[in-house]
Formats: structure tokens, sequence, C-alpha cells
């Protein structure tokens, strides 16, 4: 070399002879990232549509009921509120003789016929009260023959003078305290049997039971307990159901238009939806001054004793006599039916799972409901209480 100087090696970069062993990461293909993509949008989607159905997009549940087409209603005079009642009030059922009772086979709320066993009473002493009895009259009648015997004998000596007018008249009279002696004890028969029938205790009405003063065990004596409201020797209080009546008070200015025999309703208020045929049976004669009113009581035509119990509730509607014409045919639906909102009168229908909004004009309120004059043929489903957010078309699903 020139000069005579070292050459130096090349110095080479070690960095630049390292192996880079990370590789850029493959592309996926573009069609699995579409794929995927429609994957989650699908399950989104029948997401979505599982929450709408169940929320949102489920029918709605609503009550309905049907609106009914019938003739006209007759025109209510006037209405008032009362309590059910009976012919005869309620009847207050016992014995007159005491003892122990072995049989009692009711319940309050039963009814009963006439002659239907209310009680029995344990009527071993009194039964040998009465044989006793019959024995007495046995003795009373024998005595009675011997001394009608003693006395014709008496009466024949005294024809042939043997014995003394005395002696006739003692027979006589002592055939005359003998037949007493013996009514006497005909009399203590009657009275024994008489005791012995009080023994057996029976419903003298068709009736219903009210009120059961005793159990089935009880003794009844003069001064023992008993329940509050009877008397000693008192057993059940009936309510006679034969004659069904609503007594209800009337304003002394509206009593002219109430008439004997005219036509009513009664509608239990337990049972608002239920109303029976009834016609006025007494009007009270006197008003009550502290009140100014004038009790009138209606008797029920057909009442349904599963509903119409003694002291319910109910309302009274009297009615005119006058039929109405047979063109005034009218849609009566029940009161919860009706919507009235500043647009005007409206009831919901349905038809084919859908709500569909009405207009109506409604009538005249009835016992049962209210009249439609116009918007609505019979026939139609209306729901009940629509719900404030009902849309028109909306799905629904009535039930009854």
């Amino acid at each position: 070399m020139a000069g005579g100087a070292k050459r130096e090696p090349n110095l080479v970069d070690i960095d630049s002879l390292r192996i880079d062993r990370s590789s850029p990461p493959r592309a996926r293909p573009r069609y699995l990232r579409f794929i995927a993509g429609l994957a989650v949008a699908l399950l989104l989607a029948i997401a979505g549509e599982v929450v709408y159905s169940r929320t949102l997009g489920r029918p709605l549940t609503v009550q309905t009921a049907v609106a009914i087409a019938r003739g006209g209603a007759p025109a209510i005079l006037l209405t008032g509120s009362g309590y059910v009642v009976t012919q005869h009030k309620y009847i207050v059922v016992g014995t007159k003789i005491l003892g122990q009772i072995v049989e009692e086979p009711i319940e309050e709320g039963q009814h009963v016929r006439r002659g239907d066993l209310l009680a029995r009473i344990d009527d071993r002493d009194y039964q040998a009260q009465l044989r006793q009895a019959i024995a007495d009259r046995d003795l009373a009648a024998a005595d009675v023959r011997l001394k009608r015997a003693q006395a014709a004998r008496l009466r024949t000596l005294y024809r042939n003078q043997v014995a003394s007018r005395d002696q006739l008249d003692v027979a006589d009279n002592a055939l005359a305290v003998a037949q007493a002696q013996l009514q006497k004890a005909e009399a203590a028969i009657d009275y024994a049997r008489f005791n012995v029938s009080q023994c057996v205790i029976t419903s003298p009405i068709d009736g219903i039971v009210l009120t059961k003063y005793r159990e089935l065990g009880d003794t009844i004596n003069y001064g023992g307990d008993i329940q509050a409201g009877g008397g000693t020797t008192d057993i059940v209080q009936l309510a006679d159901t034969t004659d069904m009546r609503t007594e209800v008070d009337i304003n002394e200015s509206d009593i002219a238009k109430v008439v004997m025999g005219g036509p009513a309703t009664v509608t239990p208020d337990a049972y608002p939806d239920q109303s029976f045929a009834a016609t006025v049976a007494k009007i009270y004669p006197a008003a009550d001054r502290q009140k100014g009113t004038v009790k009138v009581e209606v008797k029920l035509t057909h009442p349904d004793l599963r509903i119409i119990k003694p002291e319910m509730s109910a309302k009274v509607a009297f009615l005119a006599d006058e039929p109405p014409p047979a063109s005034a045919a009218t849609v009566v639906v029940p009161r919860k039916a009706l919507v009235t909102d500043p647009s005007g009168s409206a009831v919901w229908t349905v038809s084919q799972g859908l709500a569909h909004r009405r207009v109506v004009t409604p009538g005249r309120e009835l016992e049962d409901g209210v009249e439609i004059a116009r918007g609505l043929d019979g026939g139609e489903l209306v729901i009940l209480d629509p719900p404030a957010g009902l849309r028109e078309g909306a799905r629904v699903t009535p039930t009854p």
C-alpha cells in the first residue's frame, strides 16, 4: 500500500444483519367481513322484533261488552234507593216449652220449605207426662161408669120409694163430679200432647234462615244465655222468600208519580248489571214528618234468590205505564263504554282485532247503561274503560 499505511477493514452495520421475524398481517377477504356484518344486523333485527312484540307491539288487552239492540225502554219517572225486605219482614220461630235441643239441621243462609224441621227438643219427660195424663183419663172414665151405674140404681129405688130423694141427689152429684174429672183428664191429655208437639219445631213458611239463636245441645230455660236479639225460647229467625220486596223512601213532592201496581225495576248495588222487574205493592198511608218522605214497597216479580238477599241495598226505578212505540228501538251500552271529550261523545269498538273510534249520540240514562240514539246498530263489541293511549287501528285482545 502506498505510503506504507495499514488498511482498515470495512465495518458493517450489525442491525442491518438481523432477521426481521415480524411479518405484516394478511388481509382478510372482503366477503368474510360482509357475512359478519350481515349476521350482526340480523341478530339486532330479531332482538328488536322480540322487544317490540313484548312491549309496544303487543296487542292491548281490553275488557269488552256487546251493544244490545232492543225495543224502546219505558220512561223512568223517578228513582230511589232502599233495602230488600220481605212482605212479613222477619219471623222469629221458637217453642213454648223448656228442654235440651237434640237436633238442629239448619244453618244461616239455608233455604227451608214449609214443614221442614228446624229443631227438635228432648221430649222424654213430656212423653211421660202424656202417658200419665192418659192414665188419669182412664181412671176418670172408670169412675164415671161406676157413678153412672150407682145413680141409675138409686133412681130405680127412688121410683119404688125405697131410697130417699137425698140419696138420689148425692148419687147424681157424684156422677157429675166424676164426669167433670173425666173432662179435666181429657184436657190434661190435650195439654200434654201440645207439649210433645212443641218439641218438634218446623218452619211455618218457605224462607231463608237469617239467624240461629240456639245451637245443638243448648238447654232452653228461663234466664238462660242466648244470642243478642232472641227471646228466652226463640230458636231461629226466618225471612219469607215467597214475597221479596224493596222498601224505598220517596220525597213527598214526587209521590204523585207512584201508583199502585205501577211497573218498576230493582237493581241491587252489589250486582249493578242485574235488574229485576217489580210492581208497586204498597204505599204507606202516613208520611215521615222528619224526612218529608213516604215509604213505598215494590214487589219483585221473579227474584233470583242466589242474588237477592234480605237487607241488601238496591236502587228502584219507577217506570211509566205507557208502552214505548214499536219504532223506538234503542241500542244500549254500559256506562263504562261511553267516552266524552271536547270533540264529542264516542265509543271504541273492536273489529277483526283492531280498535275503531265510533262517534255516537247518547240518549237517556237507563238503569243498565246508556241509550245510544245514533252511531251504533247493536251487536258491536264495545271497549269498556278505553285506555287513554288507545289509537285508531290499534291491535287489541278483547276479554269479556
